[in-house]
């Protein structure tokens, strides 16, 4: 009778068992970090893109700058602009590969990532107040006033880099660098638009690279907002998505913007 009164505690309590280990989530937790791990990998993989075509861009332009020595400036802006984009791809490939980065990495990433657009958005300003004032043209502000006035806006933006040093990547810092990022953006694009509208380098490798410019720079200035935008609603799935998505597109415009320049700068050999 004992013997049974055992056998029939031992079996009930193996069932108790079977049963609370049947309720564990376990296959539940591999199915929800799975998209998590996709998205990182697509995010690598994005990265290194950008990473190695804003490294060739910067090469090619400087290329570029000793063959064309009447737009020496407008060539080191873009060389410039792409290599700060290497430096925001390999940052923010750090924070992608690591679990825990420092407010200072983050700080020096937000920051790169603001003046990405801002030298991009230079190189346009220059190459229009490079070229000659057509007729159907109003009244422009002059060259330093332009200067003077975008200064304004950097030394305002740069008030989130101590911001994010000693509070970390506040909602007030990514809504900064979105806002200074997508006026930058505007006003790069402006410029941009105003140059193609001259038609006065159309067929130059002028004329394609402030096609692939301004494409990129749309690109940089929606990642910043998009970024910014993890203060609203948004599910952060979704904006991670489309952060990757823009990156890529960063990388094929660059690298077409690269093929264009490698030509360029082989027929200036070719030719000398």
């Amino acid at each position: 009778m004992r013997d049974r009164v055992v056998e029939r505690g031992g079996n009930e309590l193996m069932t108790a068992t079977l049963g609370s280990s049947a309720l564990e989530p376990g296959p539940a937790v591999v199915s929800t970090s799975s998209p998590v791990l996709g998205v990182g990998v697509t995010r690598f993989v994005a990265l290194i893109l950008v990473l190695a075509a804003c490294l060739g861009t910067a090469r090619y332009a400087l290329v570029t700058a000793r063959h064309e020595p009447h737009d020496t400036l407008v060539w080191r802006y873009v060389a410039l602009s792409t290599a700060v984009g290497g430096v925001f791809s390999a940052l923010l490939l750090a924070e992608t590969t690591r679990p825990a980065v420092g407010t200072v990495l983050v700080a020096f990433r937000l920051l790169s990532q603001l003046f990405f657009a801002v030298f991009l958005a230079l190189s346009l300003r220059e190459l229009y107040y490079a070229q000659p004032a057509t007729s159907t043209e109003g009244t422009r502000i002059s060259l330093s006033t332009a200067r003077q006035i975008e200064t304004g806006f950097m030394l305002l933006a740069l008030i989130q880099f101590p911001l994010v040093v000693w509070l970390g990547p506040t909602v007030v810092a990514e809504v900064i660098v979105a806002t200074a990022a997508g006026a930058f953006t505007v006003y790069g694009v402006s410029f941009g638009q105003a140059i193609r509208a001259r038609r006065l380098t159309h067929g130059t490798v002028l004329d394609a690279t402030v096609t692939y410019v301004i494409a990129v720079l749309i690109c940089v200035g929606t990642v910043s907002v998009i970024q910014g935008a993890t203060a609203t609603s948004l599910p952060a799935p979704a904006i991670r998505g489309a952060v990757n998505v823009l990156l890529v597109m960063i990388g094929t415009f660059l690298i077409s913007l690269i093929i264009r320049l490698k030509r360029s700068a082989d027929a200036a050999s070719a030719s000398a």
